[in-house]
């Protein structure tokens, strides 16, 4: 088992509290697209999501900001992950294979 650690300047992290941290922005950028979800979304599609985005080996970053919950991934897997739809909802996946209906 490897074990890393990670080393930074203490001021580094001592930003006002609605900043993420450096080290945390830089691991962000790593990926080249996001979902913005708003955070008082249900723990129940959040979890649905993320379960689907994992059952379909999606690489992504899971990041909590004040008003959303961002879920960062490559560019090529938006068909695995929430996006909001014309009639105004989250939905997950393909319109003919939605696995989780948010109005249930």
């Amino acid at each position: 088992m490897t074990k890393h650690q990670f080393a930074r300047v203490v001021e580094e992290d001592q930003k006002r509290p609605d900043q993420q941290p450096d080290w945390l922005e830089r691991l962000r950028r790593n990926f080249d697209a996001e979902v913005h979800l708003p955070a008082d979304i249900s723990r129940e599609f959040l979890s649905a999501a993320l379960l689907w985005a994992v059952d379909n080996e999606v690489d992504f970053g899971l990041f909590h900001e004040a008003s959303e919950i961002i879920i960062a991934h490559f560019g090529g897997d938006e068909i695995y992950l929430p996006s909001r739809w014309s009639d105004k909802r989250w939905h997950i996946g393909l319109r003919a294979k939605e696995p989780f209906d948010p109005s249930d």
